[in-house]
């Protein structure tokens, strides 16, 4: 089992995460997938059989951890549509204040990501993978940069947004990931001391990126 976590700001990671899942046959943990396990933990025995069936689980038969973890969260009482919302807010949507329920739904956040690790190779991406996988045996941590401005010029191209408008977004999501990680996980996660690679997708394509990080993990 090998694990791969990629790090990036707004505007820098691109496709890089998906293309190096297809490339190395990894499955891909990323923030779309930790929504659909959070919706999975609110389905009756019933429901969980007909989603199963219709989409195939995450890409492949339901995990049989998943499905012993939606027993286990029922009895602590985790609130699954509360999950589900903590899955799919943005670094700036969590780090704004603290709730009570915050780290209840990070240890069970924690929960879901090394349960799908302990099946097989996977790729995490962001969410504090390179914390939560810190001191686990063959775990490649990577972080993807990029110059502030063309991750600004790139943000407004893909969200049809003028570049004051994405400045400001690109600006408030840099700071809020780096309060995010701090509140939660008490690391600076700019510090390139926390991977074992840093690549910049400025002056490398995802292909090239991708093809590095397959050579590095070789």
């Amino acid at each position: 089992m090998s694990i791969i976590t990629l790090t990036g700001h707004l505007g820098s990671i691109g496709e890089i995460p998906k293309l190096l899942a297809a490339h190395l046959n990894y499955r891909l943990i990323d923030r779309e997938l930790l929504i659909e396990s959070a919706q999975m933990l609110g389905m009756n025995d019933t429901e969980l059989e007909q989603f199963d069936e219709r989409t195939k689980g995450l890409g492949g038969p339901l995990s049989n951890f998943l499905k012993n973890f939606i027993e286990k969260s029922s009895l602590a009482g985790i609130d699954p549509s509360g999950l589900e919302a903590t899955f799919a807010s943005s670094y700036a949507d969590t780090a704004r204040g603290f709730q009570s329920d915050d780290l209840l739904y990070i240890d069970t956040m924690t929960e879901v990501m090394k349960g799908y690790a302990s099946e097989g190779n996977v790729i995490i991406v962001g969410r504090g993978g390179q914390a939560i996988f810190k001191n686990e045996p063959n775990v490649y941590h990577f972080r993807i940069v990029c110059d502030p401005e063309e991750r600004i010029k790139r943000f407004a191209n893909n969200q049809n947004l003028d570049l004051d408008e994405a400045r400001k977004r690109v600006t408030d999501s840099d700071n809020q990931r780096e309060i995010w990680h701090k509140k939660y996980f008490g690391i600076d996660y700019r510090s390139p001391y926390l991977y074992r690679m840093v690549l910049n997708s400025e002056f490398s394509s995802d292909q090239k990126i991708v093809q590095a990080i397959t050579n590095f993990i070789d």
